[in-house]
C-alpha cells in the first residue's frame, strides 16, 4: 500500500513538471512579429499609406499582417478640374481595412506576400464653395472590396486584383442619382483594368461628360 502511494506521489510530480516544462515553451514561443520585419516581402509599412496600423501574427509557418487606416476631414482641396471652378470635399471619411497574407520562403527565409484582402469605404460632400456647412453639395461614395493575388510571390509587379463593389458614386439631394460605376473587374499591377461585368458610367463611358453632371447640379 504504501509502495502504491509512493508512486502515485511520483507520477503526480512527474507530470506537473510536464505541464510547466509545456508551459515555459508554450510562453517562450513568439506568435507575433513585427510589422517592420525586413523578412516581409513587401514589407507592409513600407508599401501602405503612412498612418495605417499594423499588427502580425505567425500562422504556423506563414505569416498573416492586419492593416487599418481611418481618415476624416471637414474641408479640403476636392477636384480642380471638372467644372468652371474647383470643388471643395466636405465632411469626408475614409477607411482602409486589409489583411496580407505571407507564405514562407525556405531557400531565403522570408515570408513572401501570396495574397491581399482590402475593404474600403469613402463618403464626402462636393461643392464649389470652401465651408463645410455649405448646402450646394453633391455626395460621393465608395465601397469595395478587392482580391489582390501574386503570379510571383512578393513581386509586386505580378500583382492581380479583382475588385467588386461601388467604384464611384454621386448623387445629388435635388437631382438624384448622377454617376454610378459598379460591379465587378480586374485591374493589373500597371492599373490597367478590364474585364468589366456591372455598371461603368465613367470606366467605360466619357468621364469628362459624367463629370460634367456633376458641374452641372451644382450649377457651375
Amino acid at each position: 500500500m504504501r509502495s502504491l502511494r509512493r508512486r502515485r506521489v511520483l507520477l503526480l510530480i512527474a507530470t506537473t513538471a510536464l505541464l510547466v516544462l509545456t508551459a515555459g515553451n508554450a510562453a517562450g514561443a513568439s506568435t507575433t512579429i513585427s510589422p517592420a520585419d525586413p523578412r516581409l516581402v513587401p514589407n507592409p509599412i513600407a508599401s501602405s499609406d503612412e498612418g495605417t496600423a499594423w499588427s502580425c501574427q505567425m500562422t504556423g509557418s506563414d505569416v498573416q499582417c492586419d492593416g487599418a487606416l481611418s481618415i476624416s476631414w471637414d474641408l479640403t482641396d476636392g477636384p480642380g478640374d471638372w467644372c468652371s471652378v474647383p470643388l471643395y470635399s466636405i465632411n469626408g471619411t475614409f477607411t482602409r481595412s486589409q489583411t496580407r497574407y505571407y507564405s514562407y520562403n525556405a531557400a531565403t527565409g522570408d515570408y513572401l506576400e501570396v495574397r491581399r484582402l482590402i475593404h474600403l469605404a469613402s463618403n464626402e460632400s462636393l461643392t464649389p464653395l470652401a465651408d463645410p456647412s455649405a448646402t450646394n453639395v453633391v455626395t460621393g461614395r465608395l465601397t469595395m472590396t478587392w482580391i489582390t493575388t501574386f503570379g510571383t510571390p512578393g513581386d509586386l509587379d505580378t500583382r492581380l486584383t479583382q475588385k467588386q463593389g461601388i467604384d464611384t458614386f454621386f448623387k445629388s439631394p435635388n437631382a438624384g442619382l448622377l454617376v454610378l460605376d459598379v460591379g465587378q473587374k480586374k485591374t493589373t499591377s500597371q492599373g490597367d483594368d478590364f474585364d468589366f461585368k456591372g455598371r461603368w458610367d465613367i470606366a467605360l463611358g466619357d468621364p469628362a461628360v459624367e463629370f460634367a453632371k456633376v458641374c452641372t447640379a451644382l450649377g457651375v
